[in-house]
């Protein structure tokens, strides 16, 4: 998908889509066919939200094959209105998070694959006030 196009569905991107399992309850994101708990395929799709706050983080300092230049990276999970998310911390040095920080989505560019092709993802930056 190029940047325009990602661009343009911006809002719709940044409105974090899940899933929760009618069976068992259990929310998860990025979406799945099935439910990862208990396998039931009686799910819903919901709206996460795009605001949400810190609970955990890490910072990663060796970071895995083709993220070198983004080192350190910062790895949180944000619970969110509807649910919990597990995403990269942008526009933040490590030694600013803190746990209960309100972050927002936003899309980004992400590392370079290997076949050359650089992606726009989903990731979550400080609030702004």
């Amino acid at each position: 998908m190029s940047f325009q196009r990602i661009w343009r569905l911006k809002d719709i991107l940044l409105d974090l889509v899940g899933i929760r399992c009618k069976d068992c309850g259990y929310t998860c994101y990025p979406p799945k066919a099935a439910c990862p708990k208990c396998s039931s395929r009686n799910i819903e799709r919901i709206a996460l939200g795009s605001v949400g706050k810190i609970v955990s983080y890490t910072v990663v300092n060796v970071p895995i094959e083709g993220f070198e230049n983004m080192s350190p990276l910062v790895i949180a999970l944000v619970e969110t209105s509807n649910g919990k998310v597990l995403t990269q911390l942008t526009n933040v040095k490590p030694e600013e998070v803190r746990l209960g920080m309100e972050v927002e989505a936003t899309i980004r560019r992400s590392a370079m694959t290997l076949d050359g092709y650089v992606p726009y993802i989903v990731k979550f930056k400080p609030k702004e006030s």
